[in-house]
């Protein structure tokens, strides 16, 4: 049965690793995956390199009336070609390329579309028609965005259901012997105790509020060192702020890696200060690699850190409760301890590789037998 799944951004984050953490997954128990995403984006690049078919035909560029006249047409004939039971939107712009290329036709294959993060729904008519009407069914990847849909008077609760983002336990443990190594390449010292915050450089990942309760972490942990892992808009801005403070030798601003699991075994310590999560990757790959998360208590990061047995939840745009947490653990290395692993055990359980391919099989599943039988 085949699938084409759909994603218009260039860059890389939370939301591309699961697309292709997905495909991967349902590649691997028979289905023929197709992957329409921009030829010149992250995701295509390491798609390309783990197997799974690519077609950039759709630009995705932007949405302007002759772009999305060309787009709306490569889409349908995207379509005509592979024929798939299901297409898998996850983002607004190929929503909107897709609704257009397929909304008219009488049949078409069933409309999926996963709800990456908690940015509000505008409640403009096509966005009422497209989630009211034109996807069969909507995966949410927290709670608290299956609370968003529900609130919508045009989402019927029907059509949601909950499967969160997943990462694979074994590659964070495996890439723990890196410890020394990358601790060596940052300049860390022995006693230094690392803190690493990973994800792109945009403001609602409240880096701002991280380096607001820098100097007050600095205060009575001298030692402390802080990791900024992941590129984006601000770090131009950040670059600049720590230069301003000199804060340069405190943190250390390492940009886009693709060594991910690698950097976080050089840390004793995450934190995630966002004031907007879906679900929230990084935390889910900071529990991976054992260690405890300090996380402002939005979205869906509650789905992951459980306060006070996985890690620390704090209140969001509150730099003095977040730099209080991240002390706590850097003077008490036995709760750190402790907290790492029973976050590494609860990502584990819940959030696998392994459970994500078998939840999401599952659905497709019953969304091609629902549609056999309407």
């Amino acid at each position: 049965m085949r699938v084409l799944h759909t994603n218009f951004l260039r860059g890389w984050g939370g939301q591309s690793n699961r697309i292709l953490m997905e495909c991967e997954a349902l590649a691997s128990r028979g289905w023929d995956i197709l992957l329409s995403v921009p030829g010149e984006s992250e995701l295509a690049r390491r798609a390309i390199t783990r197997g799974i078919p690519v077609d950039s035909s759709v630009s995705y560029e932007n949405m302007l009336r002759s772009v999305v006249r060309n787009d709306v047409r490569r889409f349908r004939q995207l379509v005509e070609r592979f024929q798939p039971e299901i297409v898998h939107l996850h983002g607004g712009r190929d929503s909107w390329i897709a609704a257009l290329a397929l909304g008219t036709k009488a049949r078409r294959p069933v409309i999926i579309r996963t709800k990456h993060n908690v940015f509000p729904i505008s409640d403009h008519w096509f966005n009422r028609w497209m989630y009211g009407r034109f996807f069969d069914g909507i995966v949410c990847l927290s709670s608290a965005i299956v609370a968003q849909c529900s609130e919508k008077p045009y989402i019927d609760p029907r059509k949601l259901v909950l499967i969160p983002s997943a990462c694979n336990v074994v590659d964070f443990m495996r890439a723990a012997s890196a410890r020394e190594k990358v601790r060596s390449e940052f300049g860390f010292a022995p006693d230094a105790v690392v803190i690493v915050m990973s994800g792109r450089l945009r403001p609602e990942k409240g880096h701002d509020i991280l380096l607001a309760a820098v100097p007050r972490v600095l205060q009575q942990v001298p030692h402390a060192k802080f990791l900024l892992l992941g590129a984006g808009s601000l770090e131009g801005r950040i670059a600049r702020e720590l230069a301003e403070h000199n804060l340069t030798e405190s943190i250390h601003l390492a940009g886009f890696r693709s060594d991910v699991a690698e950097c976080l075994s050089a840390a004793d310590i995450a934190v995630q200060p966002s004031r907007s999560e879906g679900l929230g990757t990084a935390v889910i790959e900071a529990a991976a690699a054992g260690l405890p998360v300090v996380a402002t208590a939005v979205g869906g990061i509650p789905d992951v850190i459980v306060h006070g047995e996985t890690g620390i939840l704090v209140p969001p745009e509150n730099p003095e409760a977040l730099a209080d947490a991240i002390v706590q653990l850097a003077q008490n290395p036995a709760q750190r301890r402790a907290l790492g692993e029973a976050a590494r055990l609860r990502v584990a359980r819940l959030f696998s590789k392994e459970a994500l391919g078998d939840k999401t099989d599952d659905y497709y599943r019953r969304m091609l037998v629902a549609r056999r039988l309407a």
